[in-house]
This record gives C-alpha cells, structure tokens and sequence, in this order.
C-alpha cells in the first residue's frame, strides 16, 4: 500500500488539535447510573437461579438455554449503554481500581468461605455480593464527576 503525500505542519498541527478536542470531548463522559443498578440486577441471580436447575439432562439443557438468554441480555445491556453515551470508552485505572480490589476481596473471602466452612449457600450468595458491588461502584463512579448521556 503506498503512503499519501506526508502532511504540511500546518495541516499536522490542525490533525493534533483536532484529535485533542476529541479526545477531551469523551473525557468527561461517565458511564450512567441506570446502567451499573440494571448490571448489579442481571448479575445477582445468577448464583441463586443456578442453583435451582435440577441434575437432570433436562436440567442442563435448561441451564444452558438460560445461560444463553442471560448472555444475550447481557450483550443488550452493553449495546444500549454504547449507544446511548454514543462512544465507547475503557475508563482509566484511577477511574476503576476499586471494582477490581473490591471483587478480588468479595471472590477471595468467598474462596476461603467455601473451603473452611463448605457453606451451602456461598455459591449462590457471591452473585447477589458482586451484583450489590456493582451498583455501590456505580454509585461511586458517578459522584466522583463526570456527564451522563
């Protein structure tokens, strides 16, 4: 593929401001509120439904059909909130770090409860916890600033 003639400064310093108002254009969008409760609210049943399928091929098969619909709810959610902030961002890790700590924390005690008390309901319990730890980031995300769309 051959290059194009190689821009004038001019037109080089022009391309450089252009993309740097585009750039903070976009930096002060946040994800909206309404899209971490309804992602906390997908994702907590998810333990507590699972539970419910029987050991039966029919059970799987159920499962797995539920699985899929939750998949493709899931997809829904994320093609939504796209759309409606109109630009796709991967937040900064100053933005994020604390979903990460807090789901490490939720998941490695969730380990440790399993292994030493062999609790029944931890499985089931550790979706309902990670889904409330998504809305309560949501929440944070968005009292620490930012525009919703």
């Amino acid at each position: 593929m051959a290059a194009g003639p190689r821009p004038t400064p001019g037109e080089a310093a022009a391309a450089l401001r252009e993309a740097e108002q585009a750039r903070a254009a976009v930096s002060g969008v946040r994800t909206p509120l309404w899209y971490f409760v309804a992602l906390g609210i997908w994702v907590a049943p998810v333990g507590p439904l699972v539970s419910l399928a029987p050991d039966t091929p029919a059970g799987v098969a159920a499962l797995l059909g539920g699985v899929a619909i939750w998949c493709a709810g899931l997809a829904t959610l994320l093609h939504v909130v796209v759309r409606r902030m109109r630009v796709l961002m991967w937040p900064s890790g100053r933005r994020t770090w604390t979903l990460p700590v807090v789901m490490l924390v939720l998941l490695g005690a969730h380990a440790i409860v399993q292994s030493a008390t062999d609790l029944p309901w931890s499985s089931e319990a550790v979706t309902v916890a990670v889904g409330a730890a998504i809305i309560v980031f949501g929440v944070h995300h968005r009292l620490t600033g930012g525009r919703s769309s």
